[in-house]
């Protein structure tokens, strides 16, 4: 009798151990004491990080805390990764929701992949998601597109890797030539005819106004805003024209109502040419369009407005001579109606056109009628109509951008 219990008392402590174990595993990579994630959010968000750290040999440990326990945010991060990771590389970021600060700590990075742009670009897809699931999600996805891509010349997204990449890893971006089509159907909302004639139109405004306007179409941001993956797949794509990429790129996610999402992105002097209000009278004018799935009609739309915004406007020099012309005209027209008029003689005095003693002035006095006063605020620089404003992507490169949900 002795010897089963002992037995049932062994077996308790061997589930209870495995029990332990598999907790353990579970909540290596995500640290929530506070309970900001369902259990469901935990366990998704954890088997995301550890399918991470089995293809790339990263751990990548994310901690929400209110309390560092008397340490530094940055000694608390290197305590994380010595607590709840053997991995010899590793990033751990600390959210301390307390002092409202950001900090990590990097270990062994051997392939030198985790620079300061790309620290920023994981600190931006978290710092910019509305619940804690989808930042850590943005999060984890900004690192595994920096750990499929160290260079951003192996695997650009959405295309293909490029050959010959180069033996060690570089942190800083490379500009890589682009090899995926200017119109990019991934959501497969295009028909192959409208494919066709969107791409040779796109095909033809490169070739002539020389700026690359380029249509790109997703069900799955990858866990990124929709700023960060526009501006990504702009970049690590290679779109834009000459020596400073200059082009338009729109991409669009549909979905169902409140969920259509669509971005404008623009780069080197496709910033300055598709300015703000030009961006977003775009989008207004693509979005019935796009609720009624007409994608034909609006895709032609983007590229119609497009082209209008580059066709070159008509010379100052021609507006001058036109002017000069008009004038002329009207002087000759009027010099000849006047000179038929035999009837009228001009006179030098208004008192001519008086009779004499027909006006008596009794009495005169002064009264205030009323007052307008129009008062304007004073405009400051940033609310002039060509302010733009700008963001640096993941790359460091300068975009422009407008998007809408709807």
């Amino acid at each position: 009798m002795t010897k089963k219990i002992f037995a049932i008392l062994v077996a308790v402590m061997v589930c209870l151990s495995m029990a332990l174990s598999a907790s353990a595993y579970t909540s290596q990579y995500v640290y929530d004491p506070e309970y900001n994630l369902s259990d469901s959010e935990l366990h998704e968000l954890n088997n995301y990080a550890a399918s991470i750290e089995n293809e790339s040999g990263y751990a990548l440990i994310f901690c929400i805390i209110s309390d560092n326990g008397g340490m530094t945010n940055e000694e608390y991060a290197e305590e994380a990764y010595y607590s709840y990771t053997d991995s010899k590389n590793a990033v751990v970021f600390v959210h301390n929701e307390t002092e409202k600060v950001y900090n990590y700590y990097i270990a062994g990075d051997e392939k030198g992949i985790f620079s300061e742009a790309v620290i920023n670009a994981m600190k931006t897809a978290y710092d910019t998601n509305e619940s804690y699931y989808g930042g850590i999600m943005g999060f984890y996805a900004a690192a595994e597109t920096a750990l499929e891509a160290p260079a951003y010349n192996t695997a650009p997204i959405g295309g293909n890797a490029v050959t010959n990449a180069p033996d060690s890893y570089v942190t800083e971006f490379e500009k890589v030539e682009r090899t995926l089509p200017l119109v990019v159907d991934q959501a497969n909302i295009i028909s192959d005819d409208v494919e066709a004639e969107l791409l040779a139109r796109c095909e033809t405004i490169a070739a002539e106004y020389e700026m690359e306007v380029a249509i790109h179409t997703t069900y799955d941001f990858g866990g990124l805003i929709a700023e960060a993956y526009a501006d990504d797949y702009y970049d690590f794509n290679g779109y834009g024209y000459g020596e400073n990429d200059d082009g338009m790129l729109v991409v669009y996610k549909p979905g169902e109502e409140g969920e259509r999402e669509i971005y404008i992105t623009t780069h080197g002097n496709g910033s300055s040419v598709f300015f703000q209000g030009i961006r977003e009278g775009i989008i207004t004018d693509m979005k019935d369009y796009l609720i009624a799935e007409d994608y034909e009609k609006a895709f032609n739309t983007y590229l119609n407005r497009a082209e209008e915004q580059l066709k070159p406007g008509t010379p100052v020099i021609w507006l001058f001579v036109l002017a000069v012309v008009g004038a002329v005209v009207g002087l000759l027209i009027t010099g000849s109606m006047t000179s038929k008029n035999k009837s009228v003689v001009a006179q030098n005095h208004a008192k001519v056109y008086t009779r004499q003693g027909s006006m008596v002035v009794t009495g005169a006095q002064d009264v205030y009628a009323y007052s307008f006063v129009d008062t304007k605020p004073k405009q400051s620089s940033s609310d002039s109509g060509d302010d733009d404003s700008t963001h640096t992507s993941s790359s460091g490169r300068t975009h422009s951008g407008s998007g809408a949900k709807f």
